[in-house]
């Protein structure tokens, strides 16, 4: 832990992941670090470098499927104790990369601060859905993204505005940056009808999607100038296609679901059935939305 040394007590070795994640699988990390500021951050990730060792953020573990022979790196894992930040002036939200999309929905409905309630049903947190420009069909985060505060591989901190910042279909050029913080601009509206906008949001992908299953979110992004990847994969005959205990949601073919246990190989053996499958009757690649760690 020489590596580590002085910053003992936010690191952990051989920390399982499963837990950490959404679809609860995950082997453990070399180091599983929990930084209390961003210095501290820059810190480890300026160690990391000095030392060749690779690194990767945990935020929430949405979107996220690891591998159950674990991590050869240092996982630092952005907790809302530390990155959870929000402070509301105006039509100005700031808020830290370790808060939850779904919390910072809330307080800026609270606020009366219209922009994020049609986000609602996206799991992650800040950091990971900026990085990601996490959205639907009701718009991305990336419309209301003017700034971010970002920690960058050689543990510089700094600041990134628009138009520097370029937020694409479940992408962005934030590359090997670490976001800290984000700050959003909203329009002022009735609390009340921003409310039932959200609800309505919400209605629509509960009855659609399996949101209280355990998932990851939607696995592939849809394809350019073709059908969405779900419908793909329904008309591919795929839904309640099981491989061990990853199954095909039957609500909505994009998701798979850690129905019984399933381990890393199970799912990722589902998920190259899937593409090989629609990609010999459709002609159509699907890419992954989902980030897989290993294997």
């Amino acid at each position: 832990m020489n590596l580590f040394a002085g910053l003992e007590e936010i690191v952990t070795e051989g920390q399982s992941l499963a837990k950490y994640t959404w679809l609860q699988i995950g082997g453990p990390a070399r180091y599983f670090v929990r930084p209390r500021s961003a210095d501290q951050l820059a810190d480890v990730i300026r160690r990391c470098r000095e030392n060749n060792l690779p690194w990767k953020i945990l935020g929430q573990g949405a979107n996220l499927l690891i591998s159950d022979k674990g991590v050869n790196a240092a996982v630092i894992k952005l907790d809302p104790e530390a990155f959870g930040k929000i402070e509301i002036t105006d039509g100005t939200v700031t808020v830290g990369a370790g808060v939850s999309l779904s919390h910072a929905i809330q307080d800026t409905i609270k606020a009366g601060l219209s922009g994020m309630e049609t986000l609602v049903g996206i799991p992650g947190s800040i950091g990971g859905c900026v990085k990601m420009n996490a959205g639907g069909r009701f718009g991305d985060i990336g419309t209301v993204v003017s700034a971010i505060q970002v920690v960058d591989a050689s543990g510089t901190a700094s600041e990134r505005e628009k138009p520097e910042l370029c937020f694409e279909y479940r992408t962005s050029n934030i590359l090997d940056q670490i976001v800290t913080e984000a700050r959003v601009n909203l329009n002022t509206d009735d609390p009340a009808r921003i409310l039932t906008r959200m609800r309505e949001t919400w209605i629509l992908k509960k009855t659609s999607q399996p949101l209280n299953l355990r998932s990851a979110g939607c696995v592939f992004k849809n394809p350019p100038d073709n059908q969405p990847a779900g419908m793909l994969i329904d008309r591919a005959g795929l839904k309640g296609k099981a491989i061990g205990g990853a199954v095909v949601s039957e609500q909505h073919a994009n998701f798979i679901i850690n129905h019984d246990n399933a381990t890393f190989d199970d799912t990722l053996g589902l998920i190259h059935l899937i593409q090989k499958t629609v990609a010999d009757q459709f002609g159509v690649a699907l890419e992954l939305e989902l980030e897989v760690w290993g294997g």
